[in-house]
């Protein structure tokens, strides 16, 4: 599973990256063979707010996002990736459509 975290407006600290990455991958390790890739977003701004997006590419081409904001970039990426990991959840037990 390809993981790219970027950050914007500002450099992301190394224990924040860190943080970020393996918070993905505990979301979504037993999805892996159904991933094609992850990409998380952080836009730093200025004030005390920050955002972020965080996207998944699915093996079979869908793409699913989530986003989130708050003051506090850990509890943000926390609670960015557990919703993203109950929605690529929900999506892949979800029965295909015809």
């Amino acid at each position: 599973m390809n993981v790219e975290i970027r950050a914007h407006g500002k450099p992301l600290s190394p224990a924040l990256r860190l943080h970020a990455d393996q918070r993905l991958r505990l979301a979504l390790t037993r999805f892996s063979s159904r991933i094609r890739d992850v990409r998380l977003d952080v836009k730093l701004e200025p004030g005390p707010h920050s955002r972020c997006e965080v996207s998944v590419n699915l093996d079979s081409g869908e793409e699913l996002r989530v986003e989130d904001e708050s003051d506090d970039l850990r509890l943000m990426l926390d609670h960015a990736t557990q919703r993203l990991g109950r929605l690529v959840g929900r999506r892949l037990a979800a029965p295909l459509a015809h």
